[in-house]
């Protein structure tokens, strides 16, 4: 079979479990082929050996089953890298850039800093703004096997480093020094929220990256009551929020106030900027 054929039958049988099904083949064939998207294109109208469509219709089957792309393949770009994911870890999502941007917007005139990302998962967030700025990286969660994760992609990214650290913690139980910047992207669905949107694909995600508690603020509402304890004078905290997440949030403590909020490219308040005082 044609690659070009075999992309168009995989579409449509993948039609009822994807909303991106002609993406999701062209991923999961570059995958099975050692290759990238733009090097099936190249090579769309060669046929496929037998070894290779074995390996890709195991992608398709697991596909099939509602498993995300990114566990396939286990892979997911984002910001200006590709990371490597696996069940152990949320998998990162194009909104979360949006921290990343309000970090490098903070940094840009500053020589060095030390930054501290929480809830870091596979460490997307705290890995994408040391590739575009000078400065010394914690990377903290409370899943040991998620801090694994975050190692692998600092290997990948950083294979010399020695300025990135790893502290297993809950929130700040474990972190000690004071940072310039602090970043999150903690859970943040509520209890109806998990019942109603953690379903197919997301049942494959880790759900205490989703969890946040009844209404979906507590974790957020801990971090903000201890970050200033973290935070150099004039320090900045900049966390995700969920959909409802800016409803909630505090316009000015007497430690803390909120700089401003950014929207995301649905229109959505997604990322919050604080202020130590």
């Amino acid at each position: 079979m044609k690659i070009r054929e075999l992309i168009d039958e995989t579409g449509k049988k993948l039609k009822n479990v994807s909303e991106t099904p002609r993406l999701d083949a062209e991923i999961m064939l570059a995958k099975a082929l050692g290759t990238d998207r733009f090097g099936i294109f190249t090579m769309d109208s060669g046929e496929i050996d037998e070894k290779t469509k074995e390996i890709f219709d195991s992608f398709v089957s697991r596909r099939m089953n509602f498993e995300p792309v990114a566990y396939i393949t286990n892979e997911k770009e984002f910001f200006e890298d590709t990371f490597y994911v696996d069940r152990r870890v949320l998998i990162p999502r194009p909104e979360t850039e949006f921290v990343v941007e309000e970090a490098l917007l903070l940094l840009k005139n500053t020589r060095k800093a030390d930054l501290l990302d929480i809830c870091c998962g596979s460490g997307c967030i705290g890995l994408s703004i040391k590739r575009a700025s000078e400065c010394s990286l914690t990377l903290s969660d409370i899943s040991p096997d998620a801090l694994e994760v975050a190692k692998i992609n600092a290997l990948r990214l950083f294979p010399a480093e020695k300025e990135i650290f790893f502290v297993q913690s809950d929130l700040f139980e474990n972190i000690s020094g004071k940072f310039d910047i602090i970043t999150a992207n903690p859970p943040y669905l509520s209890e109806n929220d998990m019942k109603k949107f953690v379903v197919n694909d997301l049942k494959y995600e880790p759900e205490n990256a989703f969890w946040g508690g009844k209404n979906g603020f507590e974790i957020t509402e801990k971090i903000l009551n201890s970050v200033c304890n973290f935070l150099k004078p004039g320090g900045f905290f900049i966390t995700e929020l969920g959909y409802e997440g800016a409803e909630q949030l505090p316009v000015q403590t007497d430690e803390i106030e909120l700089v401003r909020i950014a929207k995301d490219y649905s229109g959505i308040d997604r990322t919050a900027v604080f202020k130590k005082k």
